[in-house]
Protein backbone atom coordinates (compact mmCIF):
# COMPACT_ATOMS: atom_id res chain seq x y z
CA UNK A 1 0.00 0.00 0.00
CA UNK A 2 1.14 3.42 -0.72
CA UNK A 3 1.66 6.23 1.67
CA UNK A 4 0.17 9.14 1.73
CA UNK A 5 3.03 11.68 1.70
CA UNK A 6 0.81 13.82 4.34
CA UNK A 7 1.19 11.07 6.57
CA UNK A 8 4.93 11.25 6.31
CA UNK A 9 5.33 14.90 6.78
CA UNK A 10 2.96 15.25 10.15
CA UNK A 11 5.45 12.24 11.32
CA UNK A 12 8.37 14.23 10.81
CA UNK A 13 6.77 17.22 12.36
CA UNK A 14 6.02 15.22 15.23
CA UNK A 15 9.48 14.00 15.70
CA UNK A 16 10.61 16.99 15.56
CA UNK A 17 8.61 18.62 18.36
CA UNK A 18 8.49 16.00 20.38
CA UNK A 19 5.23 16.25 21.57
CA UNK A 20 1.99 15.66 19.68
CA UNK A 21 1.01 18.95 21.25
CA UNK A 22 3.53 21.22 19.86
CA UNK A 23 3.13 19.86 16.53
CA UNK A 24 -0.61 20.08 16.29
CA UNK A 25 -0.23 23.82 16.76
CA UNK A 26 2.31 24.14 13.99
CA UNK A 27 0.14 22.54 11.74
CA UNK A 28 -2.45 23.94 12.96
CA UNK A 29 -4.61 21.04 13.61
CA UNK A 30 -6.48 19.53 16.49
CA UNK A 31 -4.16 17.14 18.62
CA UNK A 32 -6.65 14.47 18.89
CA UNK A 33 -7.11 14.46 14.65
CA UNK A 34 -2.90 14.33 14.64
CA UNK A 35 -2.87 11.38 17.00
CA UNK A 36 -5.33 9.41 14.68
CA UNK A 37 -3.40 10.30 11.72
CA UNK A 38 -0.32 9.08 13.22
CA UNK A 39 -1.92 5.73 14.53
CA UNK A 40 -2.72 5.16 11.21
CA UNK A 41 0.66 5.73 9.27
CA UNK A 42 1.89 3.07 12.10
CA UNK A 43 -0.73 1.05 10.88
CA UNK A 44 -0.25 1.45 7.64
CA UNK A 45 3.89 0.84 8.42
CA UNK A 46 3.10 -2.12 10.44
CA UNK A 47 5.68 -1.42 13.21
CA UNK A 48 5.88 0.99 16.26
CA UNK A 49 7.31 4.47 15.49
CA UNK A 50 7.24 6.31 18.38
CA UNK A 51 6.87 5.57 22.08
CA UNK A 52 4.67 7.22 23.73
CA UNK A 53 4.15 8.09 27.65
CA UNK A 54 2.10 10.70 29.21
CA UNK A 55 4.80 13.15 29.40
CA UNK A 56 7.00 12.57 26.56
CA UNK A 57 7.30 11.19 23.01
CA UNK A 58 10.45 9.42 22.17
CA UNK A 59 11.57 7.35 18.34
CA UNK A 60 12.11 3.80 18.24
CA UNK A 61 14.69 1.93 16.73
CA UNK A 62 12.52 2.09 13.98
CA UNK A 63 11.51 5.55 13.89
CA UNK A 64 14.37 6.71 13.66
CA UNK A 65 15.44 5.47 10.40
CA UNK A 66 12.21 5.61 9.28
CA UNK A 67 12.70 9.72 10.33
CA UNK A 68 15.42 10.11 7.56
CA UNK A 69 12.78 9.38 5.04
CA UNK A 70 10.17 11.04 6.65
CA UNK A 71 12.21 14.29 6.77
CA UNK A 72 12.74 13.82 2.65
CA UNK A 73 9.62 13.91 1.89
CA UNK A 74 8.95 17.16 4.14
CA UNK A 75 11.70 18.77 2.63
CA UNK A 76 10.66 17.96 -1.01
CA UNK A 77 7.53 18.95 -0.40
CA UNK A 78 8.35 22.48 0.70
CA UNK A 79 10.70 22.59 -2.29
CA UNK A 80 7.28 22.22 -4.11
CA UNK A 81 5.51 24.62 -2.58
CA UNK A 82 7.98 27.18 -2.56
CA UNK A 83 8.46 26.82 -6.34
CA UNK A 84 4.99 26.66 -6.63
CA UNK A 85 3.99 29.82 -5.12
CA UNK A 86 6.97 31.92 -6.64
CA UNK A 87 5.80 30.26 -10.58
CA UNK A 88 2.46 31.61 -9.66
CA UNK A 89 3.61 34.89 -8.42
CA UNK A 90 5.72 35.16 -11.52
CA UNK A 91 2.95 34.57 -13.85
CA UNK A 92 0.61 37.20 -11.92
CA UNK A 93 2.98 39.62 -10.53
CA UNK A 94 0.97 39.96 -7.57
CA UNK A 95 2.75 40.92 -3.90
CA UNK A 96 0.03 40.07 -1.18
CA UNK A 97 0.95 41.45 2.16
CA UNK A 98 -0.85 41.70 5.55
CA UNK A 99 -1.92 43.93 7.95
CA UNK A 100 -3.71 44.79 11.12
CA UNK A 101 -6.36 47.36 10.00
CA UNK A 102 -5.63 50.10 12.91
CA UNK A 103 -2.16 49.98 10.97
CA UNK A 104 -3.16 51.66 8.49
CA UNK A 105 -2.09 54.96 9.94
CA UNK A 106 1.47 54.49 11.22
CA UNK A 107 3.24 56.27 8.51
CA UNK A 108 6.14 53.80 8.27
CA UNK A 109 3.58 51.54 7.06
CA UNK A 110 2.17 53.75 4.45
CA UNK A 111 5.43 54.89 2.95
CA UNK A 112 6.93 51.24 2.61
CA UNK A 113 3.54 50.41 0.45
CA UNK A 114 3.51 53.60 -1.20
CA UNK A 115 7.48 53.78 -2.01
CA UNK A 116 6.83 50.12 -3.41
CA UNK A 117 4.02 50.76 -5.80
CA UNK A 118 5.79 53.69 -7.14
CA UNK A 119 9.11 51.80 -7.87
CA UNK A 120 7.14 48.42 -9.06
CA UNK A 121 4.10 49.58 -11.44
CA UNK A 122 4.41 46.47 -12.94
CA UNK A 123 3.57 44.24 -9.77
CA UNK A 124 0.03 44.59 -8.59
CA UNK A 125 0.19 44.67 -4.48
CA UNK A 126 -2.46 43.47 -2.58
CA UNK A 127 -3.19 44.42 1.22
CA UNK A 128 -5.38 41.61 3.08
CA UNK A 129 -6.43 42.97 6.58
CA UNK A 130 -7.03 41.10 9.92
CA UNK A 131 -6.02 40.33 13.13
CA UNK A 132 -2.42 38.58 14.18
CA UNK A 133 -4.07 35.46 14.56
CA UNK A 134 -5.61 35.38 11.03
CA UNK A 135 -2.16 37.50 10.19
CA UNK A 136 0.05 34.32 10.79
CA UNK A 137 -2.49 31.61 9.31
CA UNK A 138 -2.83 33.40 6.06
CA UNK A 139 1.55 33.44 6.26
CA UNK A 140 1.53 29.88 7.52
CA UNK A 141 -0.47 28.52 4.46
CA UNK A 142 1.35 30.99 1.63
CA UNK A 143 -1.75 32.91 1.31
CA UNK A 144 0.43 36.12 1.71
CA UNK A 145 4.28 35.88 1.47
CA UNK A 146 4.79 38.49 4.32
CA UNK A 147 2.71 40.88 7.17
CA UNK A 148 2.87 43.86 9.20
CA UNK A 149 2.73 42.38 12.73
CA UNK A 150 1.81 44.53 15.87
CA UNK A 151 3.41 42.02 18.82
CA UNK A 152 5.84 39.62 19.64
CA UNK A 153 5.83 36.17 17.66
CA UNK A 154 7.79 33.16 19.06
CA UNK A 155 8.20 30.44 16.03
CA UNK A 156 11.17 29.97 14.95
CA UNK A 157 10.16 29.60 11.42
CA UNK A 158 9.76 33.41 11.32
CA UNK A 159 12.00 36.55 10.70
CA UNK A 160 11.22 39.84 11.11
CA UNK A 161 12.46 43.35 10.91
CA UNK A 162 11.60 45.83 13.85
CA UNK A 163 10.09 48.70 12.50
CA UNK A 164 9.15 50.49 15.85
CA UNK A 165 8.23 50.07 19.59
CA UNK A 166 4.76 51.55 20.81
CA UNK A 167 3.26 52.16 24.21
CA UNK A 168 -0.21 53.37 25.21
CA UNK A 169 -2.12 56.23 24.44
CA UNK A 170 -5.28 57.66 26.62
CA UNK A 171 -8.38 59.44 25.18
CA UNK A 172 -10.35 61.47 27.83
CA UNK A 173 -13.52 63.55 27.42
CA UNK A 174 -12.72 67.61 27.64
CA UNK A 175 -14.22 67.31 30.88
CA UNK A 176 -12.36 64.61 32.32
CA UNK A 177 -10.85 65.56 35.73
CA UNK A 178 -7.58 64.36 34.69
CA UNK A 179 -7.77 65.95 30.56
CA UNK A 180 -5.24 68.61 31.45
CA UNK A 181 -2.22 66.53 31.88
CA UNK A 182 0.35 66.22 29.28
CA UNK A 183 1.43 62.95 30.51
CA UNK A 184 -0.35 60.16 32.83
CA UNK A 185 0.77 57.38 34.92
CA UNK A 186 -0.58 54.08 35.20
CA UNK A 187 -1.60 54.69 38.88
CA UNK A 188 -3.02 58.08 38.00
CA UNK A 189 -5.52 56.24 35.64
CA UNK A 190 -5.75 53.42 37.47
CA UNK A 191 -8.88 54.41 39.38
CA UNK A 192 -11.03 54.76 36.66
CA UNK A 193 -12.80 52.65 34.08
CA UNK A 194 -10.27 51.47 31.35
CA UNK A 195 -11.73 51.23 27.82
CA UNK A 196 -10.18 48.48 25.60
CA UNK A 197 -10.40 46.17 22.60
CA UNK A 198 -11.69 42.81 23.75
CA UNK A 199 -9.03 40.67 25.12
CA UNK A 200 -10.32 37.52 22.92
CA UNK A 201 -8.98 39.10 19.45
CA UNK A 202 -5.36 38.61 20.32
CA UNK A 203 -4.38 37.89 24.81
CA UNK A 204 -0.17 37.68 23.81
CA UNK A 205 -0.87 41.33 22.52
CA UNK A 206 -3.84 42.65 24.86
CA UNK A 207 -1.57 41.73 27.73
CA UNK A 208 1.55 43.06 26.24
CA UNK A 209 0.22 46.40 25.64
CA UNK A 210 -1.89 46.83 28.18
CA UNK A 211 1.00 45.39 30.86
CA UNK A 212 1.80 48.66 32.71
CA UNK A 213 -2.26 49.15 33.70
CA UNK A 214 -2.86 45.66 34.07
CA UNK A 215 0.29 45.57 36.95
CA UNK A 216 -1.57 48.78 38.35
CA UNK A 217 -4.98 47.48 38.98
CA UNK A 218 -6.40 49.27 36.32
CA UNK A 219 -10.21 47.79 35.87
CA UNK A 220 -10.88 47.27 32.17
CA UNK A 221 -14.17 47.87 30.12
CA UNK A 222 -13.59 45.63 26.71
CA UNK A 223 -15.47 47.56 23.95
CA UNK A 224 -15.79 46.55 19.85
CA UNK A 225 -13.64 49.15 19.36
CA UNK A 226 -12.07 52.50 20.22
CA UNK A 227 -13.65 55.84 19.51
CA UNK A 228 -12.61 59.28 19.26
CA UNK A 229 -14.84 59.68 22.56
CA UNK A 230 -15.02 57.34 25.53
CA UNK A 231 -18.99 55.61 26.50
CA UNK A 232 -19.18 57.30 30.03
CA UNK A 233 -17.75 60.54 30.86
CA UNK A 234 -15.21 59.27 33.75
CA UNK A 235 -13.79 56.56 31.81
CA UNK A 236 -10.33 56.13 30.00
CA UNK A 237 -9.84 54.98 26.39
CA UNK A 238 -6.43 53.28 26.11
CA UNK A 239 -4.87 51.88 22.83
CA UNK A 240 -1.71 52.04 20.69
CA UNK A 241 0.04 55.23 20.99
CA UNK A 242 1.05 56.23 17.56
CA UNK A 243 2.08 59.49 18.17
CA UNK A 244 2.51 62.34 15.46
CA UNK A 245 1.45 59.65 12.74
CA UNK A 246 -2.14 60.33 15.00
CA UNK A 247 -3.70 63.66 14.39
CA UNK A 248 -6.05 62.86 17.68
CA UNK A 249 -9.46 63.22 18.55
CA UNK A 250 -11.22 66.49 17.66
CA UNK A 251 -13.93 65.52 20.35
CA UNK A 252 -11.66 63.88 22.77
CA UNK A 253 -8.44 64.66 24.67
CA UNK A 254 -5.13 62.38 23.98
CA UNK A 255 -2.90 62.19 26.28
CA UNK A 256 0.68 58.95 26.62
CA UNK A 257 0.92 56.90 28.96
CA UNK A 258 4.15 57.69 30.98
CA UNK A 259 5.28 54.05 30.77
CA UNK A 260 7.90 52.33 28.81
CA UNK A 261 7.00 50.81 24.98
CA UNK A 262 6.38 47.60 25.08
CA UNK A 263 5.01 46.21 21.78
CA UNK A 264 6.80 45.63 18.56
CA UNK A 265 5.48 46.39 15.36
CA UNK A 266 7.55 44.39 12.65
CA UNK A 267 7.66 43.10 9.24
CA UNK A 268 7.28 39.32 9.36
CA UNK A 269 7.72 36.75 6.95
CA UNK A 270 8.63 32.67 6.83
CA UNK A 271 11.92 31.67 6.93
CA UNK A 272 11.56 30.39 3.08
CA UNK A 273 12.61 32.09 -0.36
CA UNK A 274 10.22 34.91 -1.32
CA UNK A 275 9.24 35.67 -4.94
CA UNK A 276 11.35 38.60 -6.60
CA UNK A 277 8.95 41.05 -5.65
CA UNK A 278 8.63 39.99 -1.70
CA UNK A 279 12.21 39.86 -1.89
CA UNK A 280 12.34 43.62 -3.15
CA UNK A 281 9.87 45.24 -0.56
CA UNK A 282 11.44 42.94 2.72
CA UNK A 283 14.71 45.01 1.01
CA UNK A 284 12.57 48.25 1.18
CA UNK A 285 12.57 47.51 4.63
CA UNK A 286 15.58 46.67 5.58
CA UNK A 287 16.71 50.25 4.28
CA UNK A 288 13.74 52.28 6.00
CA UNK A 289 15.05 51.67 9.28
CA UNK A 290 18.82 51.95 10.31
CA UNK A 291 19.92 48.38 11.14
CA UNK A 292 17.48 45.52 10.51
CA UNK A 293 16.92 43.53 13.81
CA UNK A 294 15.34 40.12 14.09
CA UNK A 295 12.21 39.55 15.47
CA UNK A 296 11.71 39.28 19.41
Amino acid sequence: MRIDPKLIIDFAMIAEEGSFTRAAQRLRVAQPWLSARFSKLEEIVGFRLLDRTTRRVSLTARGHEFLEAAREVAKASETADRLAFQLGRQKESILRIGAAPYTKIIRQRRELIDGFVLAHPNVSLELETGWVPALLGWLDAGDIEMSFIMGVVEPAHYEGILLKRYGVALTLGREHPLAAATSLSPEDVARYPIEAYPRALYPKLWDALYAPLINAGAQFVEVPEIADQTRSPDAIAAFFDFGADDPGSVIGVRVPLAAPATVPFQLLRRRAQLSAAGEEFWELAKCSIAAPQAAR
